[in-house]
């Protein structure tokens, strides 16, 4: 019988034992510099955190203190995917935000504009990126991280790639037009690697090429 993992936290929202990844995920992802490990006996996690756990729970007190300073605790996260189908004609996108106090959500949606159909799924790629924006301003975050899976993402957000067609500089456009309400940061996550809200975003993406509703104003292109 395969022995259920035991999550340890040294540095992270919240430290100590966790007994679910979805319990120490949340307490790890965003937070810069996180320390963790998984274990099977729950001795190898105390072992992990050491003698000094007691100390090292002081300075996460002190650091959580400082956050107005760094912005850590203001910051959103957010994991985005697209997907596309041929057969059906539509792309979709997920997008999974990660508030500072712990809050999940899921938001999806898919279209069939000829333009975006022909980028495929990075139609969706793109609205997730963009919905994510504009959610975290419409709800007053000055930061925000995306974490991606497609490396045009960030590149022609950043202009490190030029956009060659009319969705593309839409982005681009949208991107840097947001620039000046929020700061924005991206992380990219190799795509199938175990990353657990990289994983979560890829079948909400999939899901929602037959389940989404359209495409949310606040992202459409």
């Amino acid at each position: 019988m395969v022995k259920k993992k035991i999550y340890a936290v040294r540095k992270g929202k919240t430290t100590g034992i966790f007994y679910s990844w979805d319990e120490c995920s949340a307490s790890v992802n965003g937070y810069p510099g996180a320390e963790y490990k998984s274990f099977t006996t729950k001795e190898e996690a105390n072992s992990y955190l050491g003698n000094s756990f007691a100390v090292q729970i002081e300075e996460e007190k002190k650091d959580q203190k400082n956050t107005a300073l760094d912005g850590t605790e203001s910051t959103l996260t957010a994991y985005v995917d697209g997907s596309f189908d041929p057969s059906i004609g539509k792309y979709a996108f997920g997008c999974i935000l990660l508030t500072p106090d712990g809050e999940i959500i899921r938001e999806s949606g898919n279209g069939q504009d000829p333009e975006s159909l022909a980028i495929r799924n990075v139609a969706g790629e793109m609205l997730g990126a963009m919905y994510a924006v504009q959610w975290a301003i419409n709800h007053g975050y000055p930061s925000l991280t995306i974490y991606y899976d497609y490396e045009g993402i960030a590149k022609w957000a950043k202009g490190d790639w030029k956009a060659k067609n009319k969705r593309t500089q839409q982005y681009a456009e949208f991107m840097n037009g947001k620039r000046s309400y929020i700061q924005l940061s991206f992380q990219k996550v190799k795509a199938h690697s175990g990353d657990h809200y990289n994983e979560e975003v890829d079948k909400l993406a999939k899901s929602a090429l037959v389940n989404g509703n359209g495409i949310p104003r606040i992202s459409r292109i």
